[in-house]
């Protein structure tokens, strides 16, 4: 009896792990250009910083693109035309480490009595391993989700927005 209840445990584990795998397929049925990506960082601090990744498609007639996967983060696409080509773009901020105002960083521990603890975040983990020119792209046809790698990843010179002042 325990010998038939482990078995119908291990057999279901299997199951399920399969179907959380990644379809990851070796080339997309639609035509993938060479990608390229290119930092950005706003003229003021609160604007903020990140990475845009464009990727030339064509042929995407019934296929849905649906989100990006680089540098270990995900992110959802849009589909563009610009000067008569479609790009699948990629907008990801940088996460920045600012630490929130309302605490008190002292040597003496009961002078920081009164800090209260970080909100812990629940951090998914990538599903993917990529090197840093490598991103995975997810793409729809009909209800089935499927995965492309999308290799050396050209990296362009950083745009500086400035700031505007207000006269």
């Amino acid at each position: 009896m325990k010998n038939s209840i482990f078995s119908i445990l291990v057999v279901l584990g299997m199951l399920s792990s399969c179907s959380s795998q990644k379809n990851l397929v070796d080339s997309a049925p639609f035509e993938i250009g060479k990608a390229y990506c290119q930092d950005w960082y706003g003229g003021k601090e609160e604007s903020g910083a990140g990475v845009e990744l464009k990727v030339p498609v064509a042929n995407l007639d019934g296929y849905r693109v649906n989100s990006i996967y680089f540098r270990g983060q995900q992110s959802y696409v849009k589909v563009i035309n610009e000067e008569g080509q479609k790009f699948v773009v990629a907008t990801m901020t940088a996460k920045t480490m600012v630490p929130p105002k309302d605490i008190i960083m002292h040597s003496d521990p009961k002078q920081e009595l009164g800090n209260k603890p970080a909100a812990k975040k629940l951090q998914k983990d990538f599903p993917f391993e990529l090197a840093y020119d490598e991103a995975i792209l997810s793409y729809y046809k009909g209800d089935v989700i499927n995965y492309v790698k999308i290799k050396d990843i050209k990296h362009k010179q950083a745009i500086i927005y400035p700031s505007r002042s207000k006269e």
